[in-house]
């Protein structure tokens, strides 16, 4: 008896009916960000099909609704790639949070920003300050608290070449230069 690749396995597998559901919606997934739009992929997850109808999540009922008005359009580039079409499209906001891969999805996004600098601060440990038990009575006091932290934080920052102002380091490795001023390149560019 000779043995059989994984590979032709899976084939195997997903060739049976109970399987084509399955596959179907894998094809949704790879085609989805192309379907829709990268800025709108990131708004959206597909969750699953049912009956023929893909459910989609939302990071908002607003994109719900948006989404809803061009569900003919996105349902004419996915079925393209089907082979089974789908009948319709639902979205829904309302499992948006059980469908993000990642519980922490905003901490995977803050660690690419290039300000980013580790896991989550206390900005008083940071500045050497001795926390303090009590909060500030007044707004004066917590506006006097709230300055010296982000002295003593800038006072350790890199400085940009071109402005000469504070920076977090993680802008000068991706740009070499400071947020700002990469932004004003950015905008003298896209006006020529």
């Amino acid at each position: 008896m000779a043995l059989e690749g994984l590979e032709g396995v899976i084939k195997g597998l997903e060739s049976q009916a109970s399987w084509q559901a399955q596959r179907n919606f894998r094809q949704i997934l790879q085609h989805w960000p192309k379907a829709v739009g990268f800025a709108v992929a990131r708004k959206t997850r597909p969750i699953s099909i049912q009956r023929g109808t893909l459910y989609v999540a939302t990071a908002t009922a607003a994109w719900a609704q948006t989404l809803a008005y061009e569900r003919l359009h996105i349902l004419s580039k996915l079925n393209r790639h089907q082979n089974q079409p789908l009948k319709g499209i639902r979205f829904s906001s309302a499992q948006w949070a059980q469908a993000l891969p990642d519980p922490k999805p905003a901490s995977a996004i803050a660690a690419q920003h290039p300000s980013y600098i580790g896991e989550a601060l206390n900005l008083e440990n940071l500045a050497g300050l001795k926390p303090t038990a009590s909060s500030p009575q007044t707004p004066n006091e917590a506006f006097q608290r709230w300055a010296s932290i982000m002295q003593q934080i800038q006072s350790t920052q890199a400085t940009c070449p071109q402005c000469r102002c504070r920076c977090p380091q993680g802008e000068l490795d991706r740009w070499a230069i400071c947020a700002l001023c990469a932004t004003k390149q950015w905008q003298s560019v896209s006006r020529r």
